[in-house]
């Protein structure tokens, strides 16, 4: 064999080995790409709140995901517009959460299909298993996913509306407690609010409007009384059925009539398939895992 030959051959070989290797490698990144859940990663705009004008008006169906830096006293708003820029202002807010709450729960389904397969759980999602569990207070998985799944965009409209007067009240305009959420431990961060003569009530206050309604989302998801609820919200009822279950919500007689009304007369039910736009989506595919 001449020189030639044999450095054809090693070449060759190394080539073959070379392909072998980058085959193997391949598997093992397509193995890890099916093998764990991948959330949606949402491009979320921030907008600085100035006047009433910096407001996105948003339409029924796709919703361009905005983070609202600094608040608005809704009350400077001239009343004939005051209740459309507060519904739109609010928003993104609230479809931004829905969105993470669905992502969260399809995490947890992906995940029990592996369990039912009796296929390996990733580490990624085995400590995000265990994360959901402590955050919502249970070990059964379906439980877990009836405490994640969230009630329509127009319930949650709803109650924000009745419980901030439109935005205008004083813990909305200085704590962002869009959902007049109580306080009942000194490590809240809270305010003290009178409630009668003789009694005052300690209500949360949260840095950003965003984490006052994931607090509400996981307010309801947990507390016992909202149990009735979560298991019709889990059998796909809409938003006036639901409200039969929220009176423990509020203490006043006329607080569903009043839900109704403002549902019916502003035409909330509308945003109830709005969806966050799919160009500020970005989903990882196996091309770009790869890539990574």
């Amino acid at each position: 064999m001449n020189l030639f030959d044999f450095m054809y051959r090693i070449i060759r070989e190394l080539i073959y080995f070379t392909l072998f290797i980058f085959a193997i490698y391949l598997f093992a990144k397509n193995e890890k790409y099916k093998s764990t859940y991948w959330p949606d990663e949402i491009m979320i705009k921030d907008v600085k709140l100035s006047t009433a004008d910096s407001i996105i008006f948003q339409s029924d169906t796709a919703l361009i995901p905005v983070n609202y830096i600094s608040s608005l006293d809704f009350r400077s708003v001239n009343p004939e517009n005051r209740k459309d820029l507060f519904i739109q202002y609010l928003l993104p807010a609230i479809v931004l959460t829905r969105n993470h709450l669905l992502d969260n729960l399809h995490h947890i389904e992906f995940i029990e299909s592996r369990i039912i397969a009796k296929k390996e759980i990733s580490e990624m999602d085995s400590t995000f298993l265990v994360e959901m569990r402590l955050k919502y207070e249970t070990d059964s998985l379906i439980e877990l996913k009836r405490r994640i799944y969230p009630h329509p965009v127009s319930l949650a409209l709803t109650q924000a509306v009745l419980e901030s007067g439109w935005g205008t009240s004083n813990i909305f305009r200085n704590g962002n407690n869009i959902f007049g959420i109580m306080s009942f431990s000194n490590h809240d961060s809270r305010s003290i609010v009178p409630f009668d003569e003789e009694n005052d009530r300690y209500l949360r206050t949260y840095s950003t409007v965003i984490s006052s309604v994931e607090h509400y989302f996981l307010l309801i998801a947990k507390v016992p009384s909202y149990k009735k609820f979560r298991q019709k919200r889990w059998e796909g009822l809409g938003t006036a059925e639901l409200l039969k279950y929220m009176s423990s919500y509020h203490e006043s007689d006329q607080y569903i009539p009043l839900a109704k009304s403002i549902i019916c007369s502003n035409n909330l039910e509308r945003y109830d398939n709005i969806a966050i736009d799919p160009k500020y989506k970005e989903i990882l595919t196996l091309r770009s895992f790869l890539m990574k």
